[in-house]
């Protein structure tokens, strides 16, 4: 008798669509995931993919109102979806709209399509779903700019770093004046946390790369995500000729 009541309120959980990711959340594993030359990764509700960096598991269609492919409509609609994110920030729940990323500390991921396409007189199940993540690694931004330009080997991209650090790399010589050049650390609400000055640690003039190093402070009392921006001096204060290369960090300890 217990053991026919138990199996009643698993299939009656199974049968209730609300209650379905999460018994696919406990029961499907983790698969190994290959990831195109687009960055393109294929998960469904309740699995968790691996990839880049990333873990990220779908739970929840918070919300699918897009338009039927049979009907005419005046707003295309969209779609909600609540997953599960892991990085190198930590572990947090999500809600995912299509075209809209969401940036860890060295990642993007955005969900780009949804499947299948809806029809006014069928109903997606839940275990129908197919989303479609696209994955990129957060590197150098660059703004009239380029590797050919100023090149920087640490940190890295993405690094996790502590309040005192040192930024080294190699710059033309057109990226100086005066043997140097300016560095600024922001928050993650793009407010300034540090101002640094880069010096050349050779002959700056010149065309040819020159070696530099910055020492860098941050507040104390900050931890999280930050973003190093090295501008090109311009001592003419022309916008015209500014310039920057800049990447995410995580200030930690």
């Amino acid at each position: 008798m217990k053991t026919s009541v138990a199996i009643g309120i698993v299939v009656a959980l199974m049968v209730g669509g609300g209650a379905w990711y999460l018994l696919a959340r406990d029961t499907a594993p983790t698969v190994p995931i290959i990831v195109n030359e687009n960055g393109l990764v294929e998960v469904s509700l309740g699995q968790t993919i691996s990839a880049l960096g990333v873990t990220i598991t779908p739970l929840e269609v918070l919300e699918d109102s897009r338009c039927p492919t049979d009907v005419v409509c005046i707003q295309a609609g969209r779609v909600r979806l609540r997953a599960t994110l892991v990085s190198g920030l930590g572990t947090a729940d999500q809600v995912f709209i299509i075209g809209e990323p969401i940036t860890t500390e060295a990642e993007e991921v955005t969900l780009v399509a949804v499947e299948p396409a809806p029809v006014s007189t069928v109903a997606i199940k839940n275990a129908d779903y197919r989303f479609t993540f696209k994955i990129q690694k957060r590197g150098m931004t660059y703004d009239r700019a380029s590797s050919d330009l100023i090149r920087v080997s640490l940190p890295t991209p993405g690094a996790v770093t502590g309040k005192k650090f040192k930024i080294v790399g190699e710059a033309r010589g057109v990226w100086f004046f005066e043997a140097s050049f300016p560095i600024k650390v922001l928050a993650a609400d793009g407010t300034t946390l540090a101002i640094g000055i880069a010096q050349a640690e050779d002959e700056w003039m010149t065309e040819n790369f020159v070696p530099f190093s910055a020492d860098i402070t941050i507040p104390a009392t900050y931890i999280g995500p930050a973003t190093i921006v090295l501008q090109k001096d311009n001592p003419s204060g022309d916008p015209a000729h500014d310039a920057s290369a800049s990447f995410p960090i995580t200030i930690e300890y």
